[in-house]
């Protein structure tokens, strides 16, 4: 028998190592910081890199505290190696705040060569999070504008301006390297010579004049200006084309070749029946759409509405309370969900409240836009609603500061037999963050194995397929690589040897809605082996599309106050045409590149021009493949009769009705049933005075989805996934993914009660999993 002071002992010598290995890697990383005090800048860059080797992958968190404490008193050399490190094991703008505390010091020396690094290091855009960019473009400003500083201080403030600043601060540093060009000064004439060729500034400038002059020389400098001038005169070569091509000049019999769109234009207006009717710019609009859509699928033209709406699914970010909000079916602008990391719910609105009016003025009889406008508004801005909901005897005002908000592209939950599930909604700018975030949660509540579910992700950004799947793969190995029409135009992305899960088992759920950036992830870890792929082929997106503003029809300026590079809802700006709302101008998607994997396939459905199919191998293909029906087609009758209950409000009156005295017996229902129609209050009289020749279990599983989202505001958390889909007691694939990953660790699904009643898999002698038939 353990005594008192045995278990003590014990626990000490269990928590021992793990003291110790904090406080070596503390003091190593200390250590190595304070010999960058007696080296040069070689020496420092030299001793980042040591320092990042410091860590292995699961402790890129300790190691960045230990950079963190070390730099506070440390030389300006010192930091200067922290903020390399930390640069290194950054993951997009993880550790941006402390980089940026470590360097700003170093951005006020007295040393032109300290000051001049330190600065040229905050040039990454991708380091720093929006709030955080308008102080490190300030300090920039301040740099760049003081004159009494060394040239080299002001054009590398400069140049780190140009990549993070705004479009002002991008004239400000344009003008300025300018006046660094005239300088009598060779070094800096050149230096900034360079930087203006870099930015792809006007080739008939003064900078390419320096160029030139040195582009025989044989330096380093003169190499680089070299390729500068060959770069320039190719894009000067395809700008000539275009300009052909925008004259008409480019036809073989010398006739208009815009002749045809002219007269197209002149005809609808003079015979058409409603000819009258249409404007210019909406035929022209038109055309371009046809125009970009004749040339492949994935190429579109955006008008600037469009592509606003665009824009904001890939950077899911604006100011304002924090809520999902949707017209309901009284016609009442409503709440539908507050997002529950916002100032809305934390100001007690609620999923279903209905906004009466926003500063007095009354929402009745306005549209979605104009309402939403006045939701959103500057940071740390109070707006007051009026609120009506079940239970109130009058309207309610509430005051909320409005904040930036973020909205999630990742949800999560831990599932029974410790499977931690993730949805990823789309590949936006942060999705890696946040799944990163979501792991480390996950692994703290037990999870022990993964699904990762792209079912229904259409994509978004190629570097967030990069980066999500890195957090999977351990190492340094090809995610993914892209091929442009000429040979030399290929791009290798690769992981950075950055998994928070590298040995876990992990299961990919697909299915015909997973496209692009879903297919790179999928195809990615199934190539290397790191994951199994479950449920249906995905779509056979293998393109890649640059995003191109247009500039016949350019964006209206602004005053960008928060200097974050694109119009807010709060922002003034020129109305040029005066529709009373901010354009951000047309854009074009071409596609420009061809994706492949690391095991070289491509996934793109090749089709001829009847629409056929010309390779069979097209898309991601499931390891286990299983669809998510939860009824047969020849049984679509069902489906029809749940709507008409959905249609008649029955469903939802049961679930508003009885949820007020039975809040925790519903949370528990939501979380799982069992399949046990008991457990509803009042279930029998309410399915008998239905009327319905629906089965109870049809009946109780629509009731437990909007249950679902009711306790989501209870418990502070939306449920991942909609209906069946991420409900481990609906959902077949999701089901069948979790079966093989509990094969993995020697363990049966059937054996864990939670999953027992429920199942809608069958089982082989050697309890392989396999679809259930599909319910009658």
């Amino acid at each position: 028998m353990l005594t008192t002071r045995t278990t003590l002992l014990l626990t000490l010598l269990f928590l021992a190592p793990v003291v110790t290995a904090q406080e070596n890697l503390q003091s190593r990383v200390g250590e190595a910081i304070a010999r960058a005090a007696d080296g040069d800048l070689d020496r420092v860059w030299e001793i980042g890199r040591t320092i990042v080797e410091f860590g292995d992958v699961d402790q890129e968190d300790a190691l960045a505290r230990a950079i963190t404490t070390a730099a506070t008193d440390s030389s300006e050399l010192g930091r200067l190696a922290a903020a390399f490190a930390l640069r290194e094991i950054a993951e997009g703008s993880v550790f941006g705040k402390e980089l940026f505390e470590i360097l700003e010091p170093v951005c006020r020396s007295e040393d032109p060569t300290h000051r001049a690094a330190a600065l040229q290091m905050l040039g990454d855009e991708g380091l720093f999070n929006r709030r955080l960019l308008p102080d490190v473009a300030k300090i920039l400003r301040e740099n760049v504008d003081s004159e009494l500083l060394d040239p080299m201080v002001r054009l590398a403030a400069t140049r780190s301006l140009w990549e993070i600043g705004s479009d002002e601060d991008r004239r400000k540093a344009k003008d300025t390297m300018l006046e660094f060009v005239r300088s009598r000064n060779r070094t800096i004439r050149v230096d900034a010579a360079l930087a203006l060729a870099e930015i792809n500034t006007d080739s008939h400038g003064p900078g390419w004049d320096v160029l030139r002059d040195i582009a025989e020389e044989p330096s380093p400098e003169g190499r680089l200006a070299r390729a500068y001038i060959e770069r320039e005169n190719q894009m000067r070569e395809a700008q000539a084309r275009i300009r052909r091509l925008m004259l008409g000049t480019m036809s073989t019999d010398g006739e208009d070749s815009f002749g045809v769109l002219r007269e197209l234009l002149v005809r609808a207006h003079a015979q058409h029946i409603r000819g009258e009717s249409f404007d210019d710019e909406r035929l022209i609009e038109s055309a371009a759409k046809g125009l970009t859509s004749s040339l492949d699928r994935h190429s579109t033209y955006f008008t600037s509405d469009e592509f606003q709406r665009f824009f904001f699914d890939l950077n899911r970010e604006y100011a304002g309370i924090g809520a999902f909000v949707a017209f309901d079916r009284d016609g009442d602008f409503s709440i539908t969900r507050p997002i529950y990391s916002g100032p809305a719910y934390r100001n007690g609105l609620k999923s279903g409240d209905k906004i009466l009016q926003v500063d007095g003025w009354d929402t009745h009889g306005h549209t979605s836009e104009e309402i939403i406008s006045r939701l959103k508004g500057e940071p740390n801005s109070n707006v007051t609603v009026q609120i009506f909901r079940a239970g109130l005897v009058d309207p309610e005002d509430i005051t909320i500061e409005r904040e930036q908000i973020n909205v999630p592209s990742v949800n999560s939950e831990l599932l029974p037999g410790n499977v931690g599930y993730l949805e990823l909604v789309t590949f936006a700018q942060n999705t890696a963050e946040e799944c990163r975030k979501h792991l480390r949660a996950l692994q703290e509540q037990g999870a022990t194995s993964f699904v990762l579910d792209v079912r229904n992700n259409t994509g978004g950004y190629l570097l967030a397929a990069r980066d999500v799947v890195e957090l999977f793969v351990p190492g340094r190995k090809l995610v993914v690589y892209t091929q442009g029409r000429d040979e030399e135009e290929r791009m290798d992305y690769a992981t950075r040897d950055r998994a928070v899960v590298p040995d876990a088992p992990l299961a990919v759920l697909v299915n015909g809605f997973s496209a692009s950036a879903s297919e790179i992830t999928a195809g990615a870890l199934q190539d290397h082996g790191r994951a199994v792929i479950v449920g249906e082929r995905s779509f056979g997106k293998g393109s890649v599309q640059s995003i191109l503003p247009m500039r016949s029809m350019p964006g209206e300026d602004f005053d960008d106050k928060n200097k974050n590079g694109q119009w807010d809802e709060w922002e003034e700006y020129t109305d040029r045409n005066g529709n009373g709302k901010y354009d951000v101008g047309a854009h074009v998607k071409l596609t420009v590149a061809r994706y492949h994997l690391p095991s070289g396939r491509s996934l793109h459905k090749e089709l001829d021009s009847d629409g056929r199919i010309l390779n069979p191998d097209w898309g991601i293909m499931p390891d286990f493949e299983i669809d998510l029906r939860e009824t047969s087609p020849d049984l679509a009758w069902k489906n029809a009769e749940i709507f008409r209950l959905y249609r008649d409000g029955k469903l939802q009156e049961y679930v508003k009705q009885k949820f007020p005295d039975h809040q925790k017996q519903f949370l528990e229902i939501a979380n799982g049933d069992g399949g046990d129609t008991s457990l509803y209050p009042e279930f029998d009289e309410f399915f008998a005075g239905l009327d319905t020749h629906l089965q109870k279990d049809d009946v109780r599983r629509w009731l437990r989805y909007l249950i679902r989202d009711e306790v989501a505001d209870l418990r502070g958390k939306a449920y991942p996934g909609g209906r069946a889909v991420g409900d481990f007691q609906e959902d077949a694939q999701l089901q069948m993914a979790v079966s093989q990953l509990l094969r993995e660790h020697g363990e049966d699904i059937r054996d864990v009660p939670e999953y027992g009643p429920i199942l809608k898999l069958t089982f082989a002698a050697d309890g392989s999993a396999e679809p259930a038939p599909k319910k009658g």
